[in-house]
């Protein structure tokens, strides 16, 4: 399957974690194929903007935690647990669609402690 090109890691590069003193973050992705493994996130270099979806039939696919990031620090939330689907379709891309959307969903927390 074809994969998206890397992306540019902005949530690093824009300001948004400035005024961020620590942060905690854990993604686990549930659905076919997802990755056993749950990503931990305490240092601020490894925080990206982009968590991939790890399901063999997506393509495009992931989760944008850049976002959720940003969103979080616009409002000044302290704390976030919820859900988020992920964005990619299923079959070959090479292929005329429609194709249906990827049922991965990413399980996330994340804890924000403001300067």
């Amino acid at each position: 399957m074809k994969k998206r090109p890397p992306r540019k890691n902005l949530v690093a590069l824009d300001g948004t974690l400035d005024g961020v003193d620590r942060f905690r973050i854990a993604v686990r992705e549930r659905g076919k194929d997802a990755n056993p493994y749950e990503l931990r996130i305490i240092h601020r270099d490894a925080i990206r903007e982009h968590v991939d979806c790890s399901s063999r039939a997506c393509f495009n696919g992931g989760m944008s935690l850049g976002d959720l990031l940003r969103e979080m620090v616009k409002s000044r939330q302290e704390e976030f647990i919820g859900a988020s689907f992920c964005t990619g379709q299923e079959g070959d891309p090479e292929e005329p669609g429609p194709h249906p959307s990827c049922a991965t969903r990413f399980e996330i927390e994340a804890a924000l402690r403001f300067r």
